[in-house]
C-alpha cells in the first residue's frame, strides 16, 4: 500500500481571507474565434486562455505571439489584447475569466509580473491542466445552478490557479527589447482619451512631440498609426459591449465616442466584417 501524508503547514498563495471568483469559462472553436475581436481590455478581471488543440495567434500588450496546444496565455487586468486570426480549422481553446483575484505579491487581478512573458507552456502538466479546465466548464454555475456544483467550481478554480501559479513562478521567460518609453507614453495618453474627439495634432501638443515623429515612432512600436489605434480601441470596446450588455446600437455608439450611429455602424462593419447587430447575434448563437 502506498500512503501519502501532506505537509503539516501550508502557505496559501492568496491574500488572507480572499478567494477568487469565477467570472466566466467558455470552450471556443474556430467558428467563434473567426469572429474578429479588436483591441480590448478587461478592467475588473484577469483572463487565462488555454490552447487545448490547434494553433493560432494572439496579441497581448502590443506584442504578437504564435500559440499552440499546451500553451497558456495570461492576461492581467487592464492589459490590451486581441485575437489575430490565422487559426487552424481544429483550434479549440478554453477562455477563463477570474474576478477578485488577490495573489500575494501581485496587484489585484494580476497573474504575472509586468516584465514576464504572457505565454507559458504547460509542458508535462498539459493533461492535468486541460482536465481541470474541462471539469470547471462542466461544473460552472452557468450550466448548473445547484449549490454543490457552485462549491465544486470554486474549489476547482482555486486548484487550477494554484497549479498555474506554480508554472508562472518557475517560468524564466522575460520580456526584453528596445526602449519603448515614447511609444508607451503615447499609448498611455491615447488609452486615457480615446473616447474623446481627438486628432493627431492634439496628441502631439499634449505630449510636446513633433506630429510626424510621434506617428512614426508609435507605428514602429505598436504596428498602428495613432488614429488607427484609436479606432481599434473604440471598436474593441463596442464589441465588448455588444457581447456583454443589452445596450442598443445607438447607446453603444455614444459610449464609444461616436455621435453619429450610422457612421459608427459603417466603421464597425469595415473593422469587423459585419454590422453590430449581426455581430451580437453571431456571438450569442455560438455561446448559447
Amino acid at each position: 500500500m502506498t500512503q501519502f501524508s501532506p505537509p503539516g503547514t501550508l502557505s496559501s498563495i492568496f491574500e488572507l481571507n480572499s478567494f477568487p471568483q469565477l467570472a466566466y469559462i467558455s470552450q471556443l472553436d474556430v467558428s467563434l474565434l473567426s469572429l474578429p475581436r479588436a483591441l480590448h481590455v478587461h478592467q475588473d478581471l484577469a483572463e487565462i486562455i488555454c490552447i487545448a488543440q490547434g494553433h493560432g495567434n494572439y496579441t497581448v500588450d502590443n506584442r504578437s505571439y504564435d500559440v499552440q496546444k499546451g500553451d497558456l496565455i495570461f492576461i492581467n487586468s487592464g492589459v490590451l489584447h486581441d485575437t489575430c486570426g490565422n487559426f487552424d480549422a481544429d483550434i479549440c481553446i478554453y477562455m477563463l475569466g477570474i474576478k477578485q483575484l488577490r495573489l500575494k505579491g501581485h496587484k489585484e487581478n494580476h497573474l504575472i509580473s509586468s516584465n514576464q512573458s504572457p505565454i507559458i507552456t504547460s509542458d508535462q502538466h498539459t493533461d492535468q491542466i486541460q482536465q481541470l479546465f474541462s471539469m470547471l466548464a462542466h461544473f460552472t454555475p452557468q450550466h448548473s445552478k445547484d449549490a454543490p456544483s457552485t462549491e465544486i467550481s470554486n474549489h476547482l478554480l482555486q486548484a487550477l490557479i494554484i497549479l498555474l501559479h506554480t508554472l508562472v513562478q518557475n517560468s524564466t521567460t522575460k520580456l526584453v527589447g528596445q526602449d519603448y518609453n515614447l511609444g508607451l507614453r503615447i499609448k498611455e495618453y491615447i488609452d486615457e482619451h480615446y473616447l474623446e474627439d481627438m486628432k493627431l495634432a492634439d496628441i502631439a501638443d499634449a505630449l510636446h512631440v513633433n506630429s510626424y515623429y510621434l506617428s512614426h515612432t508609435f507605428k514602429k512600436i505598436l504596428g498602428y498609426s495613432p488614429m488607427q489605434y484609436i479606432i481599434h480601441r473604440r471598436i474593441g470596446e463596442a464589441q465588448n459591449l455588444l457581447i456583454t450588455t443589452d445596450l442598443t446600437i445607438t447607446e453603444i455608439a455614444l459610449q464609444c465616442g461616436y455621435n453619429n450611429s450610422n457612421y459608427f455602424q459603417v466603421v464597425f462593419n469595415t473593422m469587423s466584417g459585419m454590422p453590430p447587430g449581426k455581430y451580437r447575434k453571431a456571438w450569442r448563437k455560438e455561446t448559447s
